[in-house]
């Protein structure tokens, strides 16, 4: 049986975004990457390839808001968990039209009648108070599946991802 929210293969399908580039800091294609979580739905995390994240999604099929949850799960991803704030997050609800033609039909089929609904995460770039950009980043190396979000300075190379940085070792005396 499946759980309630989960997406058919079809609309996994549909909602798959097979190539698309950056435009937010370059031109780069962007590569979709699937994270699982305990939530229903299906995650992807949009990397240009310089590593900054583009859009980070999670899609539902279910006729509820899933925002309040979203935001708790990516707190629980992000370094700080500040990092995730109300007005990033955009909810769309995908109906047929807008999933193709099949999805349309399959959609209609169904009853009762709901949409997919789409989390939209776009944290949008900022200044520290050296004057230095900061952009959103995501590892996906520190040893288990989800991942960590952060800010860093893409032109400086060698950012460290906090989950993965050693630990700071204390002074010397």
């Amino acid at each position: 049986m499946r759980r309630a929210g989960a997406l058919p293969r079809l609309l996994v399908a549909a909602l798959a975004v097979p190539e698309g580039r950056c435009y937010r800091h370059c031109t780069g294609a962007l590569t979709q990457r699937a994270v699982r979580s305990r939530l229903p739905g299906i995650w992807r995390v949009g990397v240009c390839p310089g590593g900054v994240v583009s859009v980070t999604s999670y899609a539902e099929w279910t006729v509820r808001d899933p925002t309040d949850r979203v935001r708790a799960v990516l707190r629980r991803w992000s370094r700080p968990p500040a990092l995730v704030r109300s007005h990033d997050l955009r909810l769309a609800t995908r109906h047929g039209p807008e999933l193709g033609r099949t999805a349309e039909r399959f959609l209609a089929r169904q009853r009762p009648a709901r949409g997919v609904r789409v989390v939209y995460w776009r944290v949008y770039p900022s200044r520290a108070k050296d004057g230095t950009e900061r952009r959103l980043f995501a590892c996906f190396r520190h040893g288990h599946p989800t991942p960590v979000f952060f800010r860093a300075d893409p032109a400086r190379p060698g950012w460290a991802c906090p989950a993965c940085a050693p630990a700071p070792r204390a002074g010397r005396r």
